[in-house]
């Protein structure tokens, strides 16, 4: 599914291929998962680089990781401290890449590595951002197939979005496109959507979900549709409001305040004009009061959380990543 016609053409420009794949816990996965990556990579012409992130796996996967990294100059490996979430590994590997496309991919061997010259090959086209969508789910049942596409219709509807398929991290970016957001919590499952909100040329591939053949999920199904109606209310004000936090929570403010106001002088004029006593609508009083302090407050916080952005969009404070050993050739 193409959102736009890609505006050039950048065969003779992007050459080096950066791959970020996050690791918790996949000391089952890891070795065959590198085999193909390798297979996939030895069908183009360029030079490429693998970074893995372990996200302070209990197991394995780190020594595994080592390991392909002493006889591999094309791997990178960084071990997290502590065990900080898959958004903030993605960051830590995003941080160093050095490539001109950016694929990201889980690592527990259901993203097929197959797929990835279909991703170069879409932003060598010049599309921004080369996002895949399941076809097919060979480690879902028929019943959670259903349910989740008709999640993802509902999603598409809320954001105005028009992409088949929200929650696949198979992604390819240009690097100074990827380089720009910043994920936290779990809204690398939005990534597609921050970028569209930007104006972004988006492809949409194609790609079989393999069933899960080592470990387990890190995510419940009802864990992942509680989450994901949460994070699209975040997205929404994130890809809107993030930069200017008083637009939102000023005209609430304000309305509020207007309203309060006109609750006094209501009472004020049935006090002066009728004769009536503030009491008979001490409820009245009560809310009005109360929606001049909300109001007030809501101001405020507009105020301080514009104070906030703008300290955090400076492009000399950044997000801290707690990483504690990073091999690179």
């Amino acid at each position: 599914m193409e959102f736009s016609t890609p505006t050039t053409n950048m065969d003779n420009v992007l050459k080096k291929v950066s791959i970020v794949i996050p690791m918790h816990n996949e000391e089952g996965n890891a070795m065959a998962l590198y085999g193909e990556l390798k297979e996939a990579m030895a069908k183009e012409n360029r030079d490429y680089e693998i970074i893995f992130v372990d996200d302070y796996s209990y197991d394995n996967t780190f020594k595994i990781l080592e390991d392909i990294f002493k006889k591999d100059k094309h791997v990178q490996v960084i071990s997290l401290m502590g065990n900080q979430g898959k958004a903030v590994a993605l960051n830590a590997g995003l941080k160093h890449v050095s490539g001109d496309i950016v694929l990201i991919m889980d690592g527990d061997g259901q993203h097929n590595p197959a797929y990835i010259p279909e991703f170069i090959s879409a932003i060598q086209e010049g599309y921004d951002v080369a996002s895949g969508w399941k076809k097919e789910d060979k480690g879902r049942s028929k019943f959670k197939s259903i349910l989740h596409n008709n999640i993802n219709r509902i999603i598409g509807k809320i954001m105005g979005v028009k992409m088949k398929y929200f929650g696949v991290a198979m992604k390819a970016y240009r690097k100074e496109l990827i380089q720009r957001l910043e994920l936290s919590g779990d809204l690398h499952r939005f990534a597609g959507v921050m970028v569209y909100y930007k104006g972004i040329n988006i492809k949409e591939i194609p790609i079989k979900i393999r069933a899960r053949e080592n470990g387990s999920s890190k995510y419940s199904f009802g864990k992942i549709v509680g989450k994901v109606f949460l994070d699209i209310v975040l997205v929404k004000f994130l890809t809107k409001y993030s930069r200017t936090p008083f637009k939102i929570f000023g005209p609430i403010g304000f309305i509020l305040g207007i309203l309060g106001i006109l609750g006094v002088g209501y009472i004020a004029i049935n006090k002066y004009f009728f004769g009536i006593s503030a009491f008979y609508d001490i409820s009245i009083l009560l809310l009005s009061a109360v929606a001049i302090i909300i109001g007030i407050q809501f101001i405020f916080f507009g105020l301080i959380a514009e104070l906030i952005s703008r300290i955090y969009y400076n492009p000399d404070n950044k997000a801290t990543v707690l990483i504690k050993t990073s091999l690179k050739h």
